[in-house]
């Protein structure tokens, strides 16, 4: 059972039940012609809506006109996007899901996530205005994985298993311009230094240096998260797991279908970087509310917009 199913209200789960509701939604799908299928490699993908922006997305082959479940993953739909470079993206050893390496442009940080749209993925490879990878081989490790896709929008979103909810620092309007400047001003060195400005590089790493010893000053007499606003950091072995805070931008509530469980979704800012939240009632300790802050552990997905 995929762990992060429980995100999405579904927290007293057996694996008797995901069965059945898979199969389920499967054969419904299937009835009312909901499949979405690439007839060049035969493999095709099924959605089943959990709530308004949660789902699971269920992806198998078919062998003739019969579907052969493979795998799926819980998923919420993402509200924000947000402009990269480019992207590589690879598909994991042990199934035909894929993990998407992304140069954000803004921050300059290097994103490794789960792919939502694989069945777009794949349709990008074989189409003419795409890749158009005739050969293309999805049980072999290509060389397809090693070319780069540049200029795509990427709409990130995450689920949570647990969380807390922080109140804000204490900035006032003046602080909140002057940190506004400074992103800016820091988001065009990052892209200065990228293109191999050393006056750029030399200016991050004294800012770094600074910044450091500022920390290392403030934190023996303050709390670390009343000085630090947000933080983006990996967590764990796998590398689409993070830990965050942030600030949250929006929030709505959702009843799971099935369960009947609420499921807050949250559009949560880290680090200058706008992604969406789904995290079961459940799992999350405090109120949430916008303008308070955001910290849990995060499995980080996204879609990537590919016919822009």
């Amino acid at each position: 059972m995929n762990l992060y199913i429980k995100a999405i209200g579904f927290e007293q789960v057996d694996s008797d039940f995901e069965e059945q509701m898979i199969h389920a939604g499967i054969l419904d799908s299937l009835e009312k012609g909901l499949v979405i299928k690439n007839n060049e490699l035969n493999r095709g993908a099924v959605i089943v809506r959990i709530s308004e922006s949660t789902g699971l997305y269920i992806y198998g082959r078919f062998k003739d006109k019969e579907f052969i479940y493979e795998y799926y993953f819980p998923f919420v739909i993402g509200r924000t996007r947000c402009d990269n470079d480019e992207i590589t993206i690879e598909r994991h050893l042990d199934k035909e899901s894929y993990a998407v390496v992304c140069d954000e442009s803004k921050t300059g940080v290097t994103l490794i996530f789960y792919l939502q749209n694989v069945m777009d993925y794949l349709d990008y490879i074989c189409d003419e205005k795409g890749l158009n990878q005739k050969d293309y081989d999805i049980d072999s490790r290509s060389y397809v994985y090693k070319i780069p896709i540049k200029n795509k929008m990427v709409s990130l979103t995450a689920l949570s298993l647990g969380g807390i909810i922080m109140l804000p620092t204490r900035n006032n309007k003046s602080d909140s311009v002057r940190m506004k400047k400074e992103q800016d001003d820091r988001q065009r060195l990052i892209q200065a230094a990228k293109k191999g400005d050393e006056s750029a590089i030399e200016s991050l790493t004294i800012e770094d240096i600074d910044t450091y010893n500022e920390l290392s000053h403030r934190i023996v007499k303050e709390d670390v998260f009343s000085i630090v606003d947000s933080s983006f950091m990996p967590c764990g072995v796998e590398c689409d797991q993070y830990q965050v805070v942030g600030e949250i931008l929006e929030l709505s509530e959702e009843i799971n279908h099935y369960t009947k469980e609420k499921i807050y979704i949250m559009v949560i800012e880290c680090n200058d970087l706008n992604m969406t939240v789904a995290i079961n009632q459940a799992h999350l300790l405090g109120e949430p509310a916008v303008g308070r802050r955001f910290k849990g552990q995060i499995w980080l997905q996204g879609s990537v917009k590919f016919n822009n």
